[in-house]
């Protein structure tokens, strides 16, 4: 069972490629209430709640800085980065315009928590943001859209607001009570947790892009165009974050927890969302940053694996040069 969890979660990226395609082709896909894949999420985030240390967050305390500059920039960079990207691409297709915004004004996914982890990052500093996300996102989304064009584009902030009640708040506090309530439970959940997540968020893709994929191919011909736009989405606020964490001196650990944090966001939940809200082409632009931001953010998170390994490979011949240099000079 393991071996299949950890192939799943290290192929979720292609899997999700894979599932996508399939699906498009495919004549036939499992047909679902609109509200399916709404619970399917609210499983992910509910294992999320169940397997959250919430004693490495309450210790976040003495990083008040870094947290700051991790919310800073995720409603500021990430926000205006998908607002203009989405204005100066696709001001002639509302829905569209508004699936970009909608990938980047939603709280950070379970992802960036996943990879911080990984890349040996800070991630109760994810934590304890996204938690602030989820606060501001009900807020910020409306006023992110409020230029576009189009009557079909209206997200009302209390409609808004109740589904992230169902979808976020409601899942994650039910996680993080039977955790609290049975933490023998939560430890001993993990690879559960794991293999539901990837397969809910498996399901989720298959259900919206099966539903939409009629829509989906009157817009074929700019599908490349919003792969290129959702790829800039993703990498620039990432970067854009590690850079200017390294520059206001902040550690390397909570640099790269700012990096996903920031660049990393819940695009299933903006894909539902628009999906619920908007329409099946608003869905586009959430499912592609889906599949850049976890294809990307592995392939970052696997690059500093493999640059702190050959630091410490470093670091331990320097150290056995001097050692035997002190012996030879004795």
């Amino acid at each position: 069972m393991r071996i299949l969890v950890d192939m799943i979660s290290r192929r979720l990226p292609l899997l999700i490629v894979l599932v996508a395609i399939f699906t498009f082709l495919s004549p036939v896909y499992w047909k679902v209430a609109p509200w399916v894949p709404s619970l399917l999420l609210g499983v992910v985030i509910f294992f999320a709640g169940l397997s959250m240390n919430i004693s490495a967050i309450k210790g976040i305390r003495a990083k008040k800085k870094e947290l700051f500059l991790a919310v800073l920039l995720k409603w500021t960079l990430t926000v205006f980065v998908s607002i203009g990207l989405a204005y100066g691409f696709f001001s002639s297709k509302p829905e569209i315009a508004a699936g970009i915004i909608l990938a980047g004004t939603v709280p950070s996914g379970t992802a960036a928590t996943l990879y911080t982890f990984l890349a040996g990052g800070n991630a109760s500093l994810v934590i304890a943001a996204s938690l602030l996300d989820i606060a501001i996102s009900p807020i910020v989304t409306p006023l992110a859209m409020l230029g576009l064009s189009g009557s079909q584009i209206t997200l009302s902030f209390f409609k808004l607001l109740q589904s992230f009640f169902f979808i976020v708040f409601l899942p994650l506090g039910i996680g993080l009570v039977i955790q609290r309530l049975l933490p023998q439970l939560a430890s001993h959940s993990r690879l559960i947790t794991r293999f539901g997540s990837s397969l809910a968020l498996l399901l989720i893709i298959h259900t919206i892009v099966g539903h939409g994929s009629k829509a989906i191919s009157l817009e074929l011909d700019i599908l490349p165009l919003i792969v290129v736009v959702t790829f800039i989405q993703v990498v620039f606020p990432m970067v854009a974050a590690y850079f200017i964490a390294k520059k206001l001196s902040i550690g390397e650990e909570d640099a790269r927890a700012l990096l996903f944090q920031v660049g990393l966001c819940n695009s299933a939940l903006a894909a539902i969302l628009a999906f619920e809200f908007i329409g099946e082409l608003a869905a586009i632009g959430p499912m592609v940053n889906m599949i850049i931001n976890l294809s990307v953010g592995s392939m970052i998170a696997n690059h500093f694996v493999k640059s702190d390994k050959i630091a410490s490979k470093k670091s331990s011949i320097t150290q056995r040069f001097e050692f035997n240099s002190g012996k030879n000079v004795r």
